[in-house]
Parts: structure tokens; sequence; C-alpha cells
């Protein structure tokens, strides 16, 4: 439930906390902002797991995909224009963005093609420990997530499940959601 002030809707204590936890995951140099620079980071890290060379043209399509991630989300939250997002920044404008009653976001089913390292359309266990040790994420931790979002406990998260549960993680803003544990526990 959102609070208002000053007709500013602001986020839940919990929808804030999870918003956080998502921010300091996508610092991957944390700088404690969120820039350019962590896109090629993560483009470095998804292809040193694919035991992809970097500047090979695996390499550059991963850089490619997480460029075109900070270009048309992150840096959209770069509301005074430093070329860097803080954490208000990110979650002021996450909650914009999800308050829209009509909100897709089509970069999740790019993360979801870059997470899915052999392009089956399905993310395996380990897929997703690997997705989580990219992210700095605990992978002992990355079973029980996993188990959370196969919903039809098929053993595999497909492209459906993957983007269901990153858009109530993105909107819930109430503990108990599935999709909370997306980016793993938050606490």
């Amino acid at each position: 439930m959102f609070s208002r002030q000053r007709g500013k809707a602001l986020l839940s204590e919990y929808h804030r906390k999870k918003l956080l936890h998502h921010f300091q995951c996508l610092d991957a140099d944390n700088s404690g902002f969120i820039g350019k620079e962590d896109a090629e980071i993560f483009a470095q890290r998804f292809a040193k797991i694919r035991s992809a060379e970097i500047g090979s043209d695996i390499h550059k399509d991963l850089l490619f995909k997480w460029l075109h991630i900070w270009e048309n989300f992150w840096s959209k939250a770069d509301l005074d224009g430093d070329g860097k997002v803080s954490s208000e920044e990110f979650c002021q404008s996450v909650e914009k963005v999800v308050s829209n009653p009509d909100y897709n976001d089509p970069l999740i089913e790019t993360l979801f093609d870059i997470v899915d390292l052999d392009g089956d359309g399905q993310i395996s266990q380990q897929e997703h420990s690997l997705f989580f040790s990219v992210f700095d994420l605990d992978a002992k931790q990355s079973a029980f997530v996993f188990s959370k979002l196969d919903i039809n406990q098929d053993g595999i998260i497909s492209k459906k499940e993957f983007v269901s549960a990153k858009r109530e993680f993105l909107t819930e803003k109430e503990t108990g959601a599935i999709g909370n544990w997306f980016w793993g526990s938050v606490e």
C-alpha cells in the first residue's frame, strides 16, 4: 500500500526495501550508483560464465543487450542528468513506471535471454545458480529461490514464469508474493 506525502505516492516500507536490494544487485562496481559501467561489468561477467573472451561475438552480443538495458531503463532513472543513478532515483523511477496500470517491460525478456545461457528458452537450476553468482547473490540460496519461481515445479523456469516473477517483484508492495524472491532474500 502506498502512503501519500505532498500529493506524491510513496513506496511501502517493504517495497522500498526490495527495490534497494535490487539496486544493490545492479551496482556491480559497488560505487553506490548504477551506471553504464555496471552494464559493461555484467556483460563481462556473463561472457566469462559462457567461457567467452572479451571482444568475442558472444561478449559483443551481451554488451549490446546490457547497454540496451542501460539506455532504455536504467539511464531513464537518472533524474539529475549526472550519468549515474542513485538509489533514490532508482526507487522513484521504478515507482513511477510500475504505477502505470499498462506497465509492460520488454527488458525483462532481454534479461531472460541473457540468463538462458544455452538459448533453449528455459532456465535450468544451473543457469539460475550462475545468474545469482553474476549478481553476487548467495548461490546456496539459488536452489530455494529457483523452487519458488518454478511455479509448476517442472524443474525449469519458463520465460513466462521468469517474466511474471520479475514483474511481480517490481510491482508487489507487500510480502507474500512469489515474485518477491526474484533477487533472493531482501533481509
